[in-house]
């Protein structure tokens, strides 16, 4: 099971080089950034990106310097993909990528991105499913997302990367099915202890320092 550092956990400033910094000491086995390009330069921002956005360089710096942590690039717009792998490649760290977001599944279905891993968004086989779940009656539910579970198969991502609440419903559906599980964004501590219990693929999450220690504590009993 990884454990992955949500951009700003533990009351850092999201994508911010005091961010990378903490992350990358952490106990965190993956550092998330939020990657965009902004006038033709790989940048660190959610959204529209600040006056001076911390460059995707610096991730790669620091990624470079601790050969024991992986980068989650989560694309926040489409087409980023072969600039990230390449921006990685120029350090050697392009295997220890990890994609989500806005991902194009033609990229690893012709091998461009080999080494890289991939969790994919839900919407990625269920298009427009996400916002509509939490409206729909559970059976409905359900029914949607063994739907999305089954379009995984041939498919060469290595699982879902998906809200953990919606990710509950179908937990052992997915392990039957042999599809990847890794879930975002668990931070209230009852949520995030019973999470953990279940073994995921990963799980990202703000508390970072929390779900270390409890990983810490039960790795020891």
């Amino acid at each position: 099971m990884l454990l992955t550092a949500h951009a700003g956990c533990d009351q850092t400033a999201p994508n911010s080089q005091e961010y990378l910094n903490y992350a990358f000491a952490s106990q965190a086995d993956v550092v998330e950034v939020d990657v965009r390009m902004e006038s033709g330069e790989l940048v660190l921002s959610h959204d529209v990106p600040s006056a001076e956005p911390v460059g995707f360089s610096k991730a790669l710096d620091l990624l470079a310097e601790h050969p024991e942590k992986r980068l989650n690039c989560d694309l926040k717009t489409e087409g980023l993909e072969q600039a990230v792998y390449q921006a990685a490649l120029r350090y050697g760290v392009q295997k220890r990528l990890i994609f989500t977001g806005e991902v194009e599944k033609s990229c690893f279905d012709s091998h461009l991105l080999d080494g890289v891993a991939w969790y994919a968004n839900l919407n990625a086989f269920a298009p427009g499913l996400e916002k509509t779940l939490d409206h729909m009656p559970p059976q409905e539910a359900k029914k949607a997302l063994l739907g999305a579970l089954d379009a995984t198969k041939g498919s060469r991502a290595a699982g879902i990367n998906w809200y953990y609440r919606h990710a509950l419903i179908v937990w052992e559906d997915a392990k039957e099915r042999g599809v990847g599980i890794s879930v975002w964004t668990v931070d209230e501590p009852e949520d995030l202890k019973r999470i953990l219990a279940l073994q995921p693929d990963n799980v990202t999450t703000n508390r970072v320092a929390l779900a270390a220690g409890w990983i810490k504590k039960k790795g020891s009993e």
